[in-house]
């Protein structure tokens, strides 16, 4: 098959009319074609031809005869010489950022020697390409003169992942109501804060990686750029013991201010709570601003203290300060683990484990506390409903003129004497449990261990062991049962102390006792002696 090249004289189509050539290369030798210009057209330029054919490794060129046939361009095919043993060129090439390589290998027009895989892979060598080379892409090449193929590609470098932190404390139902089990949602939970227990896991951190090092074509290590660290972003209220887990120090509300992890055991609300906060409910202490208004609660671990009122509404805390009042309305409660202090108290039911302090005036309420009771305000007043303490009650005046009925108990522990009853009642199911139990053992025991069924020696030892469980929960129940009586005991000794009037209509309650007031007195203290309630001194 004759390989042929076609020249033309600056680079005009034969179209236009201008002259051009044609180059053949077969067994025989090589051919030239000069055509004549057409129509006007441009002839071939003699130079440019001698200087393409020159190029072509041409042996025994009869260069008078490439003269005249470039001259005469009649058109016709004239051999000018015979085709020379010439090398073919390998090209190759490597990108600026030495990432690519690529190989083409150019074949004269003219008859030359094949190119051989070993010439080609020298070349390579040569030019410093040796890494992740493609033995395919280079047979391409080979078998394709003329065509360009990558047959190398470097490895970018990968840089490392940054440092993260990975929370195990879900945020994101933050502010969203809670969704019941028939799929209504509850307004009045809505998951305003985010609370954490003692030794909860809150965070990870995720450590940055250092990168995947790349190479170039060239066999040239390319450094990866390491991820970025991070500090552990530990707030108040957290630790870490190895660098990449954040634990809770405390009991507390979760926050994250300023990109640092903080536990607080203390939680502000800046207005009332009502339909816009919901419920709210916390492992520390809560501070509301506002009021807590009609049918919402604030229920915490640690002291609550509303600037406002609560109204119709349920306070629960270790102590709770209510610093304008309690407005009942017969409905909720105000529970605190040790003190309660208020305002006044309206329509409302209080419980208290130490004292309950008023500094205005208890109305219609009732009141226990399991120590005191004190209302010694500029008015000073309790009327009507039953106010109970274990250990004192102390008002400016109690009752009205009216002879409005209301009820003073001291002496009573209402939580302990509670407490009290129930723990008899269980005690003695222990007692009973541990009766029969004994009875079985007593008969299991009489017969000759080798003749108990298997059966019954399983029964044996779940026997034993619930007889040592009940005895250890016998002694445990009657050592609180001595501990509650010595306290109803101490009780008994408690006081009734009014500064100003008490007045008819009241009934005083000092343990067993009772004496109602039938006619006004003033600056007394009500006690038990000798089996009846006597009246001294305020003092």
């Amino acid at each position: 098959m004759a390989e042929e090249q076609q020249g033309q004289q600056n680079h005009k189509s034969d179209k236009e009319g201008n002259g051009y050539f044609k180059l053949a290369a077969t067994n025989d030798g090589i051919f030239l074609t000069v055509y004549p210009p057409q129509n006007g057209g441009v002839p071939v330029n003699e130079t440019v031809v001698i200087a393409d054919i020159k190029k072509q490794g041409i042996e025994k060129l009869n260069e008078v005869l490439l003269i005249d046939t470039i001259r005469a361009a009649a058109g016709q095919s004239v051999k000018i010489g015979e085709a020379a043993g010439a090398q073919p060129e390998i090209h190759v090439m490597v990108s600026r950022d030495r990432m690519e390589a690529t190989l083409e290998i150019d074949v004269p027009i003219a008859k030359c020697q094949p190119v051989t895989g070993e010439q080609v892979m020298e070349k390579i060598a040569s030019s410093g390409v040796s890494f992740n080379i493609n033995n395919e892409a280079i047979q391409s090449a080979i078998k394709t003169p003329g065509l360009m193929v990558v047959f190398a590609t470097g490895q970018k470098p990968v840089d490392g992942v940054p440092a993260s932190i990975k929370y195990y404390v879900d945020t994101s139902q933050k502010g969203r109501p809670t969704e019941m089990a028939d799929g209504r949602v509850d307004y009045k939970d809505l998951n305003l804060f985010t609370v954490v227990t003692q030794g909860q896991l809150i965070a990870e951190k995720i450590p940055a990686t250092p990168g995947t090092v790349g190479t170039d074509v060239l066999g040239q290590v390319l450094p990866a750029k390491p991820g970025k660290d991070l500090n552990l972003p530990l707030g108040k209220g957290v630790s870490s013991a190895d660098k990449l887990h954040v634990l809770a120090d405390i009991d507390g509300q979760l926050t994250v201010i300023n990109g640092k992890i903080n536990v607080i055991q203390i939680i502000e609300i800046k207005g009332d709570v009502g339909v816009s906060t919901g419920n709210v409910e916390f492992v520390g202490s809560v501070i509301v601003r506002g009021s807590v208004q009609q049918d919402f609660s604030v229920i915490a671990k640690g002291d609550v203290e509303v600037y406002g009122t609560v109204s119709g509404g349920i306070v629960e805390g270790k102590s709770v300060v209510i610093k304008m009042g309690i407005q009942g309305m017969h409905r909720g409660h105000i529970k605190a683990a040790e003190n309660v202090v208020a305002k006044f108290m309206e329509n409302a039911t209080v419980y208290a484990g130490n004292d309950v302090i008023v500094s205005d005036v208890i109305l219609h309420s009732r009141v226990n506390a399991a120590k005191k009771v004190i209302v010694e305000g500029k008015r000073g007043l309790i009327t009507g409903g039953t106010i109970s303490a274990g250990e004192e009650i102390r008002a400016q005046s109690v009752g009205t003129p009216m002879a409005t009925a209301t009820g003073l108990e001291v002496g009573v522990n209402p939580v302990l004497r509670e407490e009290y009853q129930k723990l008899r009642v269980d005690l003695k199911k222990v007692e009973q449990s541990l009766e029969q139990t004994q009875k079985a053992l007593t008969i299991l025991k009489a017969i000759n261990p080798s003749d108990l069924s298997p059966d019954k020696r399983e029964m044996l030892l779940k026997l034993t062991k619930a007889q040592f469980n009940l005895v250890g929960q016998a002694e445990n129940m009657r050592k609180r049962t001595v501990e509650l009586e010595n306290a109803l005991e101490e009780m008994k000794y408690g006081r009734i102390k009014v500064a100003k009037e008490l007045y008819p209509g009241v009934k005083a309650v000092i343990g067993t006792l009772i004496k109602p007031i039938r006619e006004p007195l003033k600056f007394v203290s009500l006690y038990a002696e000798d089996g009846e309630i006597k009246v001294g001194t305020f003092k």
